[in-house]
């Protein structure tokens, strides 16, 4: 049975007030009122016609101010799956802060990125490529820009603290790396490309990742160094680009500092 609009409203209003109790609980606590009233709304729901909407209200009796914050949490899944709402990263609660400290020495490491489509994926290159101590990114063709507020809530920060550069073509970028010592190293499934696993040589280097649909053009693999792939024993040749370059970054600095 389809939400009708006024069961739908309800369950948005105690989803948002459920990710306002989990981000304002720090201590582990939870806010007197703010709790009541989730309850209250939770409890409304009773008079749905929509039997999978009114079972939802039993849940009220469940939330004490004593319960653990992963009891809370998993209070709220049921509601989460009904809105068939996917949680974004910075809906989560971070019950670390991240470290003051001075970061350590950055890897001579960085991503090239050509022409991706999907802020989502740019976002989340940088927050690998920041947590890894990567130097720097290169923004080629229509990239998105991390100046852009969709790129900029998935990074989540982190390209306040890594060095990027916009370049509008990518021969000429590539070009430059060589110049400054960079091994080129496309992330590509081609057929002759290298298992990612087999060991990097010892220089810094550039990771080149291409759009999700189309890869490289055939003219940019004539003047990299080499081409790597994941290898991949499922049906599907292809992984999501934002993994690759986690997968192929974390890769090469296990063999960069094992080579130290």
């Amino acid at each position: 049975m389809s939400l009708s609009n006024s069961d739908k409203k309800s369950l948005e209003e105690i989803h948002q007030l459920f990710l306002k109790l989990e981000k304002s609980s720090g201590d582990f606590s939870f806010s007197d009122s703010d709790l009541k009233n989730l309850k209250e709304k939770i409890r409304n729901l009773k008079s749905s016609d929509n039997t999978d909407v009114s079972r939802l209200a039993e849940t009220e009796k469940h939330l004490v101010a004593a319960m653990t914050l992963k009891h809370f949490v998993s209070f709220a899944v049921p509601f989460e799956r009904l809105l068939h709402r996917n949680l974004q990263d910075d809906d989560f609660l971070i019950v670390e802060n991240d470290k003051e400290s001075a970061p350590a020495e950055k890897l001579p490491l960085v991503f090239v990125l050509d022409n991706i489509r999907s802020a989502f994926n740019v976002g989340s290159i940088f927050r690998t490529a920041e947590c890894l101590g990567a130097e720097k990114i290169y923004l080629c063709g229509y990239t998105p820009l991390p100046t852009q507020w969709k790129v900029e809530k998935t990074a989540m920060g982190t390209q306040e603290y890594l060095e990027w550069q916009e370049s509008a073509k990518l021969l000429e970028c590539l070009e430059e790396l060589k110049d400054e010592g960079y091994r080129i190293v496309a992330l590509e499934t081609a057929a002759s490309a290298t298992d990612l696993y087999e060991p990097f040589e010892n220089e810094p280097t550039a990771f080149v990742l291409g759009n999700e649909r189309f890869g490289l053009n055939p003219e940019v693999l004539k003047v990299i160094d080499e081409v790597r792939i994941v290898p991949l024993r499922g049906r599907k040749n292809s992984l999501n680009v934002g993994v690759t370059a986690a997968i192929a970054g974390f890769e090469w600095m296990r063999q960069w500092r094992n080579k130290k």
